[in-house]
């Protein structure tokens, strides 16, 4: 945040990003560079994201009357927050892998559509294929599923056609003798 800014802009700033958010994580900064938090921010306008740094008592007062209060139980010690405006995925993964390759920060917690989630359960979301490659699994999963439906339809209409067809060869057998 800029030093110019009173704190009053700074919860109003806030303010008006949660309100347009889809995913908030609530992170350590401690550690990084200038240059490493700004390499991180480039990383995250990809993903219409944001990294944003303010005090915990500032952040509370901007989560106050929005749906990711939640967010309140990760705030301890210095704290920056990852705010996501996009996919939330890549968001949250953009930053995963941000913090493997320079071995500082971690991530506290976050809230993803008014949910509260633990770091675990962020590095497991981050870790999901994007929503494309699910949806493109998904409708698979359903072609190969009706396909194996019609194939046993199939070979059933035709068990009961040669059932049929022999049933009247019997019966035009028997009326011969």
């Amino acid at each position: 945040m800029s030093k110019n800014l009173t704190k009053q802009d700074v919860v109003s700033n806030l303010k008006e990003k949660f309100s347009k958010i889809a995913l908030a994580i609530a992170t350590n900064h401690q550690g990084f560079s200038v240059s490493e938090i700004t390499d991180l921010r480039r990383r995250l306008v990809k993903s219409k994201a944001e990294y944003k740094i303010a005090k915990n008592t500032l952040i509370k007062l901007a989560l106050k009357d929005t749906n990711i209060q939640e967010l309140e139980k990760s705030l301890e010690g210095p704290t920056a927050l990852l705010l996501g405006f996009g996919d939330p995925n890549e968001c949250a993964k953009t930053f995963v892998e941000f913090v493997k390759e320079v071995e500082k920060g971690e991530i506290k917690g976050g809230v993803l559509d008014g949910k509260f989630l633990t770091k675990e359960e962020l590095t497991i979301f981050a870790n999901l294929p994007p929503k494309e490659v699910l949806l493109g699994q998904i409708a698979g999963l359903l072609v190969a599923n009706t396909t194996a439906i019609a194939g046993t339809f199939e070979s059933l209409i035709r068990d009961i056609a040669l059932l049929a067809e022999e049933v009247a060869k019997k019966n035009s057998g028997e009326k011969a003798a």
